[in-house]
């Protein structure tokens, strides 16, 4: 089976989205079908045998914020770009992961004019919310899923940007209007919970199958942690991801412990700043490659997820519980699928610091416990998040859109 792959990024980060994308092209590969990755070209994109082909991002070149924004609304070189790709390589099957704002919803119409079957993950609630996250104001929100858009405007969720949430309402807008979604064969949902949401928006529940993220766990769960104990938080330095409680919640740990921060995103400056300030225990790493990562999670005492917005299926908890470390996490969207509380790690109150730091304060005392549910989360995801099993799986939705065997 020949497998288009588009997303925004053909790199090894800067989040989830990308570390799923690599990974499933590799597990394809792996199967047997030929890949071909198509995304916005970047200095660190990876090799595909259509980099020549590959567009800018929407926007890039742009005079002003209002024509950047607008930019990202629909890609004419992106769409150009796809449609030229598919009368080259003829795939058998597209599989769309996040393509918004760079690539944008063109290359949904490119696919369609192409006449390719074509799989959406949903990563995010785009299709259902344009600021991607149901979440503004510092809270979880449900206000677009009704269809009034114009929320996005009066609340400018995307980021504070007027031009940006002026954009991404009008784009919303205009692709319900469009049928966009209905160019899509098959969404695939990673949590139930996204599932039920997108459902609550308007996408059929007959054309979307729950699938949850892969992950490739250690041969074995890591022996022990190191020392001193350490806190590993491993995602963007974004607002919803609950980057200020856990700086909170930090102050309030046992003395010695550190936190290790790595990622970066835009409130790095400010994280910075706060660290500086206050003279937390807190190391900011900066943006690490997946081998540093690796390294920090064996070495943790245990993983960190404190997020405000209703996360999918992060990939930052897959990873930990991946190689035998326990995670405290918020209990929000999709994460109680993920986390076993009490076996597998902690789930607290989204937003609560000293829940966090209590949670945290019990695994780094109690080393014993942690390694009980580190080892029990890495037994849990080789049996829930198999690559294997997660690919055939994959694989049955492509038959199905594609008639292909």
């Amino acid at each position: 089976m020949k497998v288009l792959l588009v997303g925004n990024h053909w790199t090894q980060a800067p989040g989830g989205a990308e570390t799923v994308l690599v990974l499933t092209a590799d597990l394809l590969r792996a199967a047997g079908h030929e890949v071909v990755p198509f995304a916005v070209a970047e200095e660190r994109t990876l090799p595909t045998p259509v980099r020549d082909r590959l567009p800018a991002a929407a926007g890039a070149g742009a005079r002003t914020r209002f024509g950047e924004a607008w930019a990202g609304t629909w890609s004419p070189r992106a769409y150009r770009a796809l449609a030229g790709v598919v009368d080259r390589v003829r795939p058998d099957v597209a599989h769309v992961h996040h393509v918004f704002e760079r690539l944008t919803v063109s290359v949904l119409d490119a696919l369609r004019r192409g006449g390719v079957p074509t799989v959406m993950t949903l990563h995010d609630y785009k299709p259902v919310c344009p600021n991607f996250r149901l979440f503004t104001d510092g809270a979880p929100c449900t206000r677009c899923l009704s269809g009034r858009y114009a929320n996005v405007v009066r609340h400018r969720c995307l980021e504070g940007s007027r031009w940006r949430s002026v954009a991404a309402a009008a784009d919303a807008y205009a692709s319900r209007a469009r049928g966009v979604w209905s160019r899509v064969d098959r969404f695939v949902a990673p949590s139930a919970f996204l599932r039920d949401r997108v459902v609550d928006g308007g996408l059929p529940a007959d054309r979307i199958d729950v699938l949850p993220n892969p992950v490739v766990a250690g041969a074995a769960p890591r022996a022990a942690a190191a020392e001193p104990p350490s806190v590993l938080y491993a995602s963007r330095l974004v607002a919803e991801k609950g980057v200020h409680t856990l700086l909170d919640a930090a102050a309030r740990l046992p003395a010695g412990v550190r936190v290790r921060l790595a990622g970066s995103g835009r409130l790095e400056a400010a994280v910075r700043a706060r660290v500086a300030a206050e003279g937390l225990p807190v190391d900011v790493l900066g943006p690490l490659p997946p081998a540093r990562v690796v390294s920090e999670l064996r070495a943790a005492a245990v993983a960190v997820l404190p997020a405000l917005w209703w996360e999918n299926c992060p990939m930052a908890v897959l990873e930990a519980a991946a190689h035998g470390v326990p995670v405290v996490a918020s209990a929000v969207g999709g994460i109680p699928e993920l986390v076993d509380d009490g076996r597998t790690g902690l789930l607290v109150p989204p937003g609560d610091a000293d829940t966090l730091a209590g949670a945290l304060t019990r695994l780094v005392r109690d080393p014993g416990a942690a390694t009980r549910m580190g080892r029990a989360g890495w037994a849990r995801v080789r049996a829930r998040h198999d690559p294997a099993g997660h690919v055939a799986a994959l694989l049955e939705v492509y038959r199905r859109v594609g008639g292909v065997p």
